[in-house]
């Protein structure tokens, strides 16, 4: 009898086992946050410009979201979270200083749906937004006198062209007064000789 209940104790054993391996074995696999950038409860001194979340798994991108909100309850996510992977990195814009809040909900590649909630301290001041030059008045546009230079040499052809008609005049008269003296006298010495004895 002992040869043949020996088999029947190893079944109901190993059954037993199964029992308590398998259902254990689903929620072993599920998929949680492993690990947040900025650390969740850590200080950090540097601008964040994103918010990273790692998963043991994957994780699906419809239905992800990302809240980030500082202390004056303001929202700084900017745009829809982007999902790679095991990851999601949501942008943000300059933080305020203060306690930081992320609010995150997701779903693992098998369909298991998961959220949480993680702080941390931001201790680094926003820019300072630079103030915009003033814009300078318009001048309006001189026109610029024309050079004196160009007045006198548009007159001097003017002047050497009257200077010169002048002094043509002047030669023309005096030519003819000669001619007309030197006729006279030549006419006067004939009428002397002819009435001389």
């Amino acid at each position: 009898m002992n040869r043949y209940r020996l088999p029947a104790v190893l079944t109901a054993l190993l059954a037993a086992a199964l029992a308590v391996v398998v259902p254990a074995a689903p929620a072993a696999a599920h998929t949680e946050l492993k690990s947040t950038s900025p650390a969740a409860k850590s200080t950090t001194t540097k601008p964040v410009t994103e918010v990273t979340l790692t998963f043991t798994g994957l994780v699906r991108k419809p239905g992800t979201t990302v809240a980030v909100t500082g202390p004056d309850k303001t929202s700084y996510s900017v745009g829809d979270p982007e999902v790679l992977d095991r990851t999601i990195t949501q942008k943000v814009d300059p933080l305020a200083v203060g306690v930081i809040t992320v609010a995150w909900t997701t779903a693992a590649s098998d369909g298991h749906e998961m959220k949480g909630t993680f702080t941390f301290t931001n201790r680094a001041a926003p820019p300072t937004p630079s103030a915009e030059p003033s814009p300078s008045p318009s001048v309006a546009p001189t026109t610029a006198a024309p050079p004196p230079a160009a007045t006198t040499a548009a007159a001097s052809p003017v002047a050497d062209e009257d200077s010169s008609s002048g002094a043509v005049w002047w030669v023309v008269g005096a030519a003819a007064v000669l001619l007309v003296a030197g006729t006279g006298g030549l006419l006067w010495r004939r009428r002397k000789a002819g009435g001389a004895p």
